[in-house]
């Protein structure tokens, strides 16, 4: 079945590998624009406010002026065969591997809107110091330590629908790992405990990028996956509470003896 499915495929296209090896320096570019270890990054000599999404366009925009396969040069096409000069896009003569055409007919705009707008009210809740002043108001509770750890996962579970991973992680891991000292608690158990529920997100696309991907799709409405996404989340919740607090210890140990995090 796999070999005769593969055999429909036919050879790669022109436009296939113009594609796939623009994908692949772009990855290079985004790899490398940082610092790693002793190279210092190329976005230091070019301009430092680049960002992924601004190499991503810079890398997408030369699609839309390379001709596609069937608009090539005679020599060219008779070098690369006219087999991989046939193109395999729903359009049966386009004239450049991407178009406007195509970009708006088959780019799904209601994901840009949703995934942007879940963006902004997680920009949001960071720079109201609205999660910051959750943090602090989770530290004053006063609970048995099994009750923390559920408020903690609840809580976390509950932002980080709307938050980045790594904002949520960023706001409430120094603050739960202090008070989880002054507590006499474990530290490494409660900072465990924040990662883990950093990634219980499954009511709304924007919680993270498997639900994207998902909602992307278009056979998963945001109802469907809130509907459904809520029952995850109070499984792991409870689940999540129940491993950390009573499985987790006997399997690391106990690290209450560690001094408090030191602020930054």
């Amino acid at each position: 079945l796999f070999g005769s499915m593969y055999a429909e495929l036919g050879k790669v296209t022109f436009e296939q590998m113009v594609v796939a090896l623009d994908l692949m320096v772009l990855i290079v570019l985004w790899f490398t624009a940082s610092p790693i270890n002793t190279f210092p990054g190329w976005k230091k000599y070019v301009a430092k406010e680049l960002n992924s999404g601004s190499i991503g366009l810079a890398l997408t925009l030369p699609l839309f002026f390379i001709p596609c396969g069937w608009r090539l040069p005679d020599r060219l096409r008779a070098l690369l065969g006219q087999e991989r000069c046939r193109t395999k896009t729903s359009d049966p003569n386009p004239h450049n591997i991407l178009d406007w055409h195509a970009i708006r007919s088959g780019f799904k705009w209601e994901i840009l809107f949703v995934f942007g707008g879940g963006m902004m009210i997680a920009d949001g809740t960071v720079k109201s110091k609205l999660a910051q002043w959750i943090a602090e108001r989770l530290a004053e509770l006063g609970t048995n330590e099994f009750g923390f750890i559920f408020v903690v996962v609840l809580i976390i579970c509950s932002v980080t629908e709307v938050v980045s991973n790594m904002s949520t992680l960023a706001t409430f891991g120094s603050i739960i790992a202090t008070t989880a000292h002054l507590k006499g608690y474990d530290q490494v158990q409660l900072l465990l405990a924040v990662t883990f529920a950093a990634s219980f997100a499954f009511m709304l696309p924007m919680a993270g990028g498997p639900n994207m991907v998902v909602y992307s799709t278009g056979r998963v409405s945001i109802r469907f996956m809130g509907a459904n996404g809520v029952l995850l989340n109070i499984s792991a919740i409870i689940l999540g509470s129940i491993y950390i607090a009573w499985i987790m210890p006997s399997i690391l140990g106990s690290w209450k003896h560690l001094a408090p995090p030191q602020a930054s």
